[in-house]
């Protein structure tokens, strides 16, 4: 006992040096950080771990196009499929283009790029790809904290939305060899900085975001319109000639920051002059989206095409599309969501919901819960009725599970999104 009682003595002080340190970081300055790290360090704890059970449990599939980058290393390897193909050969071997097949160029540059200059330091571009993957999903979470808590004040609704995001069924895209998590940052630290008003970062963000994906072009008339808010026109106010008078005031006034942001498309035009250049055809990243089966249609006829292939399907004896059941969830709740979160946070949120889902949709439904993973308004406004414990746990709990059932079907080669 006496032994016992020495021990608590000798180490008091480092314990109470511990609680300290822990008390100072869990303060409420402090969890603009420390919420999103913990969102990622659990959420990505059930990725790795259902990656690497998957791997191990199931027979591997093996046939043409089965790939397998690194077998030596599971805890690498499995976090390239499917398309992590592309952006490991344009690391290697640069772009490639040939019409009528499935090509490169319809991979923008950012990702690669990224992946290219850490590929020197860590060794292999799969490496690489898993690094910038993990570490632009940390920065988006960190981004989305921060905005979710300016535009709600509260914190409670910000580290929810950060743990959604965080758990949606398919996130584990953000650890992939894919560019989800590198536009997730940089779109949402382009709306960060527009509403605080910070007109050069917010271009910055904005032109990189542009070169990241196609739809990041789409950024230029979002932050045009928060531009246009910040001197008192919104749509919802087109009808009043106050509106139009403040316009002009603030172009008289703002000229120069309204300037700026014309610089943001130049991401997605320099790619085009480099495709002009190297393949002769600026808008190869369309042209080739042939070969992946997709045809603009328009998004009513792509998706009662695939609800109805789907509702023919025998649902007692599981002969159905799971994931277009997946991809069509995905695309209702983006749109009821959409309107809520124009009603609430204005039309540039609800703009950019809308449109970021209504583009893929228009050439097919595939893919579809993937795209909305960097609809990010959605989460924040799943953290903002989040604070309806019984709908936090709902999600919270059926997402994790989806979670890990999904990264499992990922990793052992069955298409997901």
């Amino acid at each position: 006992m006496q032994a016992i009682q020495q021990f608590q003595q000798r180490f008091a002080p480092l314990r109470d040096r511990i609680m300290h340190v822990i008390g100072a970081i869990n303060q409420p300055k402090y969890h603009w950080i420390t919420r999103p790290l913990l969102a990622f360090l659990i959420t990505r704890f059930i990725v790795f771990l259902s990656a690497y059970l998957a791997e191990i449990a199931f027979p591997g599939m093996a046939g043409d196009g089965l790939y397998h980058v690194n077998p030596n290393n599971i805890f690498l390897d499995v976090w390239a499929r499917w398309d992590s193909a592309f952006y490991l050969r344009i690391v290697t071997d640069g772009y490639f283009f040939q019409p009528g097949m499935q090509s490169s160029v319809a991979f923008f540059p950012v990702y690669p790029l990224l992946m290219s200059f850490l590929t020197p330091i860590v060794g292999s571009p799969l490496a690489a790809g898993v690094l910038v993957s993990n570490l632009c999903f940390f920065g988006a979470l960190v981004f989305l904290y921060r905005l979710t808590e300016f535009e709600f004040k509260d914190a409670g609704a910000a580290g929810r939305a950060v743990f959604y995001i965080a758990a949606f069924p398919t996130s584990f895209f953000f650890t992939a060899v894919y560019t989800e998590s590198a536009f997730l940052m940089l779109v949402i630290a382009t709306m960060y900085f527009a509403r605080r008003q910070l007109w050069a970062w917010a271009a910055l963000f904005g032109m990189l975001t542009s070169a990241a994906r196609i739809v990041g072009v789409v950024m230029f008339g979002v932050v045009g319109l928060e531009w246009l808010r910040s001197h008192g026109w919104t749509l919802a106010t087109i009808y009043k000639p106050s509106a139009w008078r403040n316009m002009l005031t603030g172009l008289r006034r703002d000229w120069a920051n309204l300037l700026i942001l014309f610089i943001m498309p130049l991401g997605i035009v320099s790619y085009m002059i480099f495709l002009k250049v190297q393949f002769n055809d600026p808008v190869a990243f369309s042209t080739t989206q042939s070969a992946w089966g997709r045809e603009m249609l328009g998004p009513l006829a792509i998706v009662w095409r695939d609800l109805t292939g789907f509702l023919r399907g025998n649902f007692l004896t599981g002969e159905i599309w799971y994931h277009v059941m997946i991809d069509l969830a995905a695309f209702f709740g983006v749109l009821l969501i959409g309107i809520a979160l124009w009603r609430r946070l204005g039309a540039s949120y609800g703009l950019y919901c809308m449109i970021s889902i209504l583009i893929p949709a228009s050439s097919g439904t595939g893919s579809l819960s993937r795209y909305a993973l960097v609809i990010f308004p959605m989460f924040m406004m799943l953290g903002l009725w989040g604070r309806y414990q019984w709908l936090d746990r709902l999600l919270l709990i059926s997402f994790s599970v989806l979670l890990g059932v999904l990264t499992s079907v990922f990793v052992n080669w069955i298409f997901v999104a």
